[in-house]
């Protein structure tokens, strides 16, 4: 059977294929020299890493090239960590670096790689494992040597900035054999004893060599099962170990440590002063706007007391009386000069006037006689005059002719 033909680039990228598809190659520890390094604008850094017979090429691109903490000079000895892809372009195989160290920690690196993978995959690293450092911490443990200098600088640096703080040393030989034991177990004691709010363990700088206590496992697992929120601060600003990565919270010295695990006494006095002077004037303008609600009520108050209120009745009734009898005393004036008019009208045409003037009232059985047909011979009447009432007996009637 024939094979197919292929172009150049479906050549290229099966071999790059095959080249990233064995695990062999997918993450391989090289030792070589560098030559021809060069670092470009983009962050990317491309070399040759050769040893005496023959070379390869590499590239460190820029997430990577940003960890280099250092420009490798030309044939430098180093040890890098890696995959083996093509550079299909070219058809030029090549090693993309994830790491690159001078070839002086040489198996402690290796070590320090697989050992944080390890702890890495265990979860020792996460973020969402990380605790929040106390703001005012009362109580501050510290797991370092007591002839070193960490001690010192640390005393220093937190009578400066929080005197009140105290301070639980747990001393510990921090290099050589057994260290990273002895480390491990001054963290537990402090765990244990939970008398610290915080907890700062580290040491001053060194080699690889003489920070390797802080990359042990046991160190590192005793850093992530401490009960209280530890500050790893081992060595300066440029190294890095693995218990700075399983720490709460990573320092770049011990002094700095001491720093970031308290506040400024003199900033937090002139903080707490300021606060006192607004709380004050918080407290007085709240206390003149309720006095002067206060007041308000109190006038409310005053208006709405019963004795005011009765007084004010009282007031409103002496009106009212007073109204009604003007009103009635008007009434009765009106109503007395309208009776006497209408008396003096009855008055005037009253039968007694009549009398008065000389004539009678003719009765009969009581009954007034309006004419002489009401009358009969021999009647007995009565006859009313102004001043006398006569009994008369009828004896004739005469007719009246006017």
């Amino acid at each position: 059977m024939q094979s197919p033909i292929l172009s150049i680039t479906q050549l290229n990228a099966y071999v790059r294929a095959v080249l990233e598809g064995d695990d062999a190659l997918s993450g391989v520890y090289l030792r070589g020299e560098i030559s021809d390094f060069k670092r470009y604008a983009s962050g990317h850094c491309y070399f040759m890493l050769k040893d005496g017979a023959a070379q390869v090429s590499a590239v460190l691109f820029a997430n990577a090239a940003q960890r280099l903490r250092f420009s490798p000079p030309e044939g430098m000895r180093v040890l890098v960590r890696g995959r083996v892809s093509l550079y299909e372009a070219r058809g030029q195989y090549q090693v993309i670096l994830n790491d690159l160290q001078p070839d002086g920690v040489g198996a402690l690196y290796i070590q320090f790689e697989k050992l944080k993978e390890k702890l890495a995959m265990d979860g020792l690293f996460a973020d969402e494992r990380k605790r929040e450092i106390p703001l005012y911490p009362q109580k501050i443990a510290v797991i370092t040597s007591p002839q070193g200098a960490v001690i010192q600088d640390i005393l220093q640096v937190l009578s400066r900035r929080w005197p009140l703080a105290e301070v639980l040393l747990y001393p510990t030989v921090v290099q050589g054999f057994g260290s990273g034991e002895q480390i491990a177990q001054a963290l537990q004691r402090a765990s244990a004893d939970s008398l610290a709010d915080v907890l700062i363990v580290g040491r001053g700088g060194g080699s690889a060599e003489d920070l390797w206590a802080f990359n042990e496992e046991c160190t590192v697992r005793a850093v992530a099962g401490c009960a209280i929120p530890v500050i790893s601060a081992v060595g300066h600003e440029t190294d890095y170990t693995l218990c700075d990565m399983a720490a709460d919270l990573r320092a770049p010295t011990p002094s700095a440590a001491a720093e970031l695990c308290t506040p400024d006494y003199a900033e937090e006095a002139v903080r707490l002063y300021s606060l006192k002077h607004h709380l004050q004037e918080t407290c007085i303008r709240y206390i003149e706007s309720q006095s002067q609600r206060l007041d308000k009520l109190y006038e409310v108050l005053e208006a709405n007391h019963p004795a005011n209120v009765l007084h004010l009745a009282e007031i409103n009734l002496r009106v009212l009386h007073q109204e009604i009898n003007c009103t009635v005393l008007q009434s009765l004036d009106y109503r007395i000069e309208t009776l006497a008019g209408l008396a003096g009208k009855i008055d005037a045409i009253s039968p007694m006037k009549t009398l008065a003037r000389g004539y009678a009232l003719v009765s009969k059985g009581g009954q007034c006689c309006l004419s002489g047909k009401d009358i009969l011979p021999e009647d007995t009447i009565a006859v009313r005059m102004n001043d006398a009432i006569l009994d008369c007996c009828v004896k004739e009637i005469q007719a009246w002719k006017t």
